[in-house]
């Protein structure tokens, strides 16, 4: 497995960690805790990806973030199941996981 040096939003690999930190260390991180709660898979109906590979990458400014990716390293997000511009919240359960194409073909749509 080959990881690429850029990945998601511009950002640069720095760490692969084990998968079951989704279950442990980031369990309750503001936004992994979505993976913990709901599954790696996308809830896009008729997507199949899933997050199998948890990592530490640097930004354009220089912190860190950790995301999870796909086998293709597509990024997994978090998708507002209500849409914020129509009212709703960053709540567990209006959250749920989502892979970036799924997501921008969602937009704000409910």
């Amino acid at each position: 497995m080959k990881i690429p040096e850029k990945l998601g939003h511009n950002f640069t690999f720095d760490t692969l960690y084990e998968l079951s930190l989704l279950d442990t260390r980031f369990a309750n991180h503001r936004r992994l805790r979505v993976f913990h709660h709901h599954g790696k898979k996308c809830t896009a109906p008729g997507c199949n990806k899933e997050g199998v590979f948890l990592i530490k990458a640097k930004n354009t400014d220089g912190g860190y973030h950790v995301d999870l990716y796909t086998q293709e390293f597509e990024l997994m997000t978090i998708d507002h199941i209500i849409p914020k511009s129509k009212g709703g919240d960053n709540s567990l359960e209006n959250l749920q996981p989502m892979c970036h194409t799924c997501n921008m073909h969602k937009a704000d749509k409910v």
